[in-house]
């Protein structure tokens, strides 16, 4: 098969979720048929990568989003920024020749906000849409629970607009197939009519089995893996520090928080003590899973299925979390603790530091392996495809 892929940024360096989740699966189905990949990209050193992606890519087209600022921002009124921003028209044009010259077999796009470089295009053959996260709910929890008055206007203005502009994607383009990660986003979708429950298919996202190597430490070390400029990671360690960690602290003298992951805000690097640590980008972040005790999840937003959960189990780390980091999941509270206050969380994180043995290993490496696996999810992704076909 040839495979048109559009995604919403560069994908290597995979150092975020949302990164990993698209590289895994494009990883997979390049093993046997042919992809013709479209990103936007922000920095010029993302174009270090072309090299690598040609590796997994038959054609690689990446497009500079600071070189499309003057139409992004005649855009501002017709879709939200962070739609208006990757409409580019190069892109486009260079979408309809690929489909012609290479005789594209099947058009994949990642996210909706891609799909405004497919609008006004005669595209007759399939197009598959992969929700990832129902992006406008994000925004709107963001602006929910921000503290700044004039940012959470604009998290709520962003969310509305995002809201009508995948409706209107949905009424202008004839998608073959809409791929979701989160069961609780599809049904969502098919309650609301949005989606035609008949074209909605569930393909989660997943994680490598890794192995595992527990490097002798002193203290007792929990860790969150995440992008830190991301609105959710920086209310989830905020959060964790001020309400959770405190408790913790004055049970086991010991213990260390250790912020794992790129860019990280001033509100992030002002959390930093002599006990917690903001790492910043790290080239793995495997030696950080070799020394955690423990891994916490205390997101209180954020949509989809938690890529930075699944990794965790990969490197068969306890685990604490919130609701909403399980979401999605086949890991309900009866496999991984679960709490959405304080002191309940806090009571967790201690009794598994003291007692790691009480921990469901074996019943939560099952459920992983059944599920979650990218070899897995990469044969149901490419059956989907060749059924469309």
């Amino acid at each position: 098969m040839k495979i048109l892929w559009i995604t919403l940024e560069s994908i290597l360096p995979c150092n975020t979720g949302g990164r990993i989740g698209v590289f895994k699966r494009l990883e997979q189905i390049s093993k046997n048929d042919e992809i013709f990949l479209f990103y936007p990209y922000d920095k010029e050193e993302e174009l270090t990568q072309i090299k690598e992606l040609k590796k997994y890519c038959k054609k690689v087209y990446p497009y500079s989003r600071k070189d499309n600022k003057i139409h992004a921002l005649l855009n501002v009124f017709k879709y939200p920024y962070t739609v208006g921003s990757r409409e580019i028209l190069k892109m486009k044009s260079d979408i309809r020749k690929c489909i012609i010259e290479d005789n594209i077999d099947v058009v994949n796009v990642d996210f909706p906000h891609m799909c405004v470089n497919l609008l006004g295009l005669d595209i007759n053959i399939p197009i598959i849409l992969n929700e990832h996260n129902i992006e406008w709910k994000v925004y709107k929890n963001i602006a929910k629970s921000h503290k700044n008055v004039i940012k959470k206007m604009l998290y709520f203005i962003d969310s509305f607009r995002l809201f009508f502009y995948e409706k209107k994607i949905f009424q202008k383009i004839n998608f073959s197939q809409i791929t979701f990660v989160s069961d609780k986003d599809m049904d969502y979708m098919i309650e609301k009519k949005i989606v035609d429950a008949n074209k909605a298919i569930l393909i989660p996202v997943g994680a490598d089995i890794n192995s595992i190597i527990n490097k002798e430490h002193s203290d007792k070390n929990i860790i969150f893996v995440g992008k830190m400029s991301y609105g959710p990671n920086i209310e989830a360690v905020k959060w964790f520090v001020n309400d959770i960690f405190k408790k913790i602290e004055n049970d086991i003298p010991n213990v260390k928080f250790l912020i794992v992951g790129k860019d990280p805000t001033s509100e992030v690097k002002k959390l930093e003590r002599n006990n917690i640590i903001v790492t910043g980008f790290v080239k793995s972040v495997e030696e950080y899973y070799n020394i955690a005790d423990l891994v916490v999840l205390p997101l209180k937003n954020g949509g989809g299925v938690k890529v930075k959960l699944l990794e965790a189990i990969s490197y068969r780390k306890p685990i604490v979390s919130t609701n909403i980091g399980v979401e999605g999941t086949y890991f309900k509270e009866s496999l991984i603790p679960v709490a959405d206050d304080a002191d309940t969380f806090s009571r967790i994180c201690i009794d598994i530091l003291k007692n790691n043995y009480k921990y469901k290993y074996n019943q939560i490496d099952t459920c992983f392996i059944e599920n979650y696996t990218w070899d897995g999810i990469g044969k149901k992704y490419r059956e989907m495809i060749r059924k469309l076909l």
